[in-house]
């Protein structure tokens, strides 16, 4: 019995005591009160993300707010003095907010490093998420003789942002972390997960719900290319056209109100309408994927960094491929870098527990969220703070359910609610994917923060009360 079905129940009892107390017997009501529905069950267990609240991440992703660009990452990027190099998603001009972006730009700072490093130099990588995990393979295989590499990682485990939970209370790797590979043709990240084992599915087949939990087409049969891509892109590129021809760039939030008044009209086959798409391109492609606030990111160049491809979920656990990069490195856990100062010969390195390090290059791969709440001490030159200050924080949280048998009987792989009040309305259904009885919600940018701040059983009451819509008695779907 849910918390509210009590409730209710209880509400009803008092009724029927207090008109027991009354001189006049209770006239019977024309007709019966209907029982409640019965809302989805609690879940055997929960595993949620907290980035925000992590004082060693402060954010999921990075975007670019209203009248910015490209330009404020290449600024990051740049290495300073030759003593100081940047590396983390945030820094990618190709692909930020992502996985393969954020190990590119180890790789690419490793790179800046061999270029002017001498034999024997020790270079101080700053974080072990896949971005220093990169950074350093490169410098420990390719670097010059007696090259010393140390990482030093604020957590009591490495992988960063990308967080593996293994345990025998899931079937499977719970990843609170990054959870997807897209963009396949511009990088071979897919290609090394299977090098090291990860096993990673294909979880296109989506199912839209209106507010009242009835499905919308998403994907069809015909055309084969359909995509839940396919459906929704065309209603942000018509706002962003509709903005263009206003303002050189405005906020996504003030482009979609300038297509109003929104159809309501059901598109062709069952396809969703004008309203409908750009509720479920905000909830199912936009938010999860960016991390931004609507109000905040930019629909010129904001949306040309959205990353796009078919949906590979990693299943496998993504933790492998960071452990492959560093085996063998001088990872030091546990190890908080407080302040970095940089001489004219050599870096300082200080840590919360009062040690410090020399070295002769350090790579910095700390989150934007810490580098705007100044979590390590560091003087850099004003080209660099203005990008740190100007460049977006966004926020994407998960909330995995693990049910002992399942109680929904939708076989789409994603479900999107298009309801802007929804608390979670991203869910992966990973019983279509990998047979195991877990849903996975996902809640991602202005929602991410009020969600963030739930307990843990608030948190759960507030997801199954979106589900109650979605996980009704229907047929089985076909996409």
């Amino acid at each position: 019995m849910t918390r509210r079905t009590f409730l209710i129940g209880a509400t009803g009892l008092s009724v029927a005591v207090l008109a027991a107390c009354t001189d006049e017997p209770p006239q019977p009501s024309p007709e019966p009160t209907p029982a409640p529905p019965a809302g989805p069950p609690r879940p055997a267990g929960v595993a949620r993300s907290d980035w925000l609240g992590d004082s060693f991440s402060r954010g999921s992703t990075s975007y670019l707010p209203v009248g910015e660009s490209t330009r404020l990452r290449e600024e990051l990027a740049s290495p300073w003095r030759d003593r100081l190099f940047f590396a983390g998603e945030a820094t990618s001009t190709d692909a930020p907010s992502t996985v393969h972006g954020a190990l590119a730009s180890g790789e690419r700072a490793a790179a800046e490093i061999l270029a002017v490093a001498a034999p024997g130099e020790r270079v101080v990588i700053v974080g072990a998420g896949i971005a220093g995990a990169a950074a350093a393979r490169l410098l420990v295989d390719d670097g010059p003789e007696g090259l010393e590499v140390i990482v030093l990682e604020a957590r009591g485990r490495t992988g960063g942002r990308i967080h593996t939970i293994d345990g025998d209370a899931w079937p499977g790797p719970v990843e609170l972390g990054a959870q997807w590979v897209r963009s396949i043709a511009d990088h071979d990240l897919l290609e090394r997960l299977v090098r090291v084992g990860v096993e990673v599915a294909i979880a296109e087949t989506a199912r839209g719900f209106d507010e009242s939990g009835e499905p919308i087409a998403l994907t069809r049969a015909e055309p084969a290319s359909a995509t839940l891509e396919t459906v929704l892109l065309p209603v942000l590129q018509a706002a962003r056209q509709a903005a263009e021809a206003v303002e050189p760039d405005v906020a996504l939030a003030t482009a979609l109100a300038l297509l109003r008044p929104w159809d309501g009209t059901p598109g062709p086959e069952g396809a969703p309408s004008e309203a409908q798409s750009i509720a479920l391109a905000l909830s199912g492609l936009v938010e999860p994927r960016l991390g931004a606030a609507m109000g905040e990111l930019s629909t010129r160049e904001g949306l040309d960094e959205l990353p796009l491809g078919a949906d590979n979920l990693v299943t496998g656990g993504w933790a492998r491929l960071v452990d492959s990069l560093l085996d063998d490195v001088d990872v030091q856990l546990s190890s908080p870098v407080t302040g970095i100062a940089i001489g004219d010969d050599d870096v300082s390195v200080r840590l919360g527990v009062g040690d410090s390090f020399s070295a002769d290059r350090v790579v910095l791969t700390a989150p934007l969220g810490v580098l705007q709440e100044r979590g390590i001490d560091l003087e850099l030159p004003a080209v660099k703070d203005s990008a740190i200050a100007r460049l977006g924080v966004g926020a994407v949280e998960t909330i995995w359910l693990r049910y002992d048998e399942p109680f929904w009987d939708e076989e789409a792989a994603l479900w999107v609610l298009a309801d802007p009040e929804a608390a979670v309305p991203l869910w992966v259904n990973l019983q279509a994917v990998t047979g195991e009885p877990v849903l996975v919600g996902v809640v991602a940018g202005s929602r991410a923060i009020g969600f963030g701040a739930l307990d843990e059983g608030d948190a759960v009451t507030a997801a199954l009360a979106g589900l109650a819509r979605l996980a009704v008695e229907r047929a089985p779907s076909g996409d």
